[in-house]
């Protein structure tokens, strides 16, 4: 049976082969919705608009998701752990609140989350 780990939105994007580094062999990936939102303003950039590469790499990046849940229940915990200023780690600390909650590690290109509850890897 693979591992579950949580994808924040840089998880996402390395675990569907969009950024360069390691990946879970194995693993079986779960994000939160909202990251969905992330993952796309990160691919329409780098693709400066142009929509058909933005598409192509937004469903590479979605499809190597294999299980999504609902942020609405975190956003008051994520919010709190992460300060109210913050902005960008958004993403990042709202899927670290979900992998604590389910025990799993968490697979992130951020270097702003940090927890002594779980495992936190990342691509490099």
């Amino acid at each position: 049976m693979p591992s579950s780990v949580v994808c924040d939105a840089g998880g996402v994007l390395a675990a569907a082969g969009l950024l360069k580094g390691s990946v879970p062999v194995g693993a079986e990936f779960m994000a939160l919705d909202w990251s969905a939102m992330t993952v796309g303003r990160f691919v329409a950039a780098r693709h400066e608009g142009n929509l058909e590469r933005v598409q192509v790499e937004i469903g590479l990046a979605l499809s190597a998701v294999h299980e999504w849940f609902p942020v609405r229940t975190l956003v008051a915990e994520t919010i709190s752990r992460a300060g109210v200023g913050a902005v960008d780690t958004l993403d990042s600390w709202s899927a670290l609140v979900l992998a604590e909650h389910l025990d799993l590690t968490l697979f992130t290109a951020s270097d702003e989350v940090s927890s002594p509850r779980i495992e936190i890897r990342r691509p490099w």
